[in-house]
């Protein structure tokens, strides 16, 4: 009985460390994003960014409307706040992968063309 407790304790204290040590090396919070994996990406803005499923997420978005989304659709739509959304959207015209339009924003072409690239690389 004493075995498998000094077992779990060192497994659990083992996974906690590999926790940490991840979070410092990739400075980044646990709780900023629960969608944090590896893409492929030639865009190095997404690659470096805490949270890439949000963008992508959004700029999937972005393509399917033909007339272009606002601030309030996009931060409904993904249960994510509008500060958050402004940031992403800013990062992603910035960029060249968006446009802004009044207060809609709609996919470039460059946009276009990342997202297709992500489908054909299976993402």
């Amino acid at each position: 009985m004493a075995t498998k407790r000094s077992i779990l304790f060192t497994v659990t204290i083992t996974l906690f460390h590999i926790g940490l040590l991840i979070s410092k090396h990739h400075n980044y919070r646990f709780s900023s994003c629960p969608f944090l994996a590896y893409i492929p990406l030639t865009s190095d803005f997404i690659v470096d960014t805490k949270c890439r499923y949000n963008l992508l997420k959004i700029l999937e978005l972005i393509e399917e409307a033909e007339d272009g989304l606002t601030v309030e659709y996009i931060s409904t739509n993904l249960n994510v706040s509008r500060k958050s959304v402004r940031i992403y959207l800013n990062k992603l015209e910035s960029h060249g992968l968006i446009k802004r339009i009044g207060d809609k924003y709609k996919i470039t072409e460059e946009g276009k063309k990342l997202i297709e690239n992500l489908k054909l690389s299976g993402f």
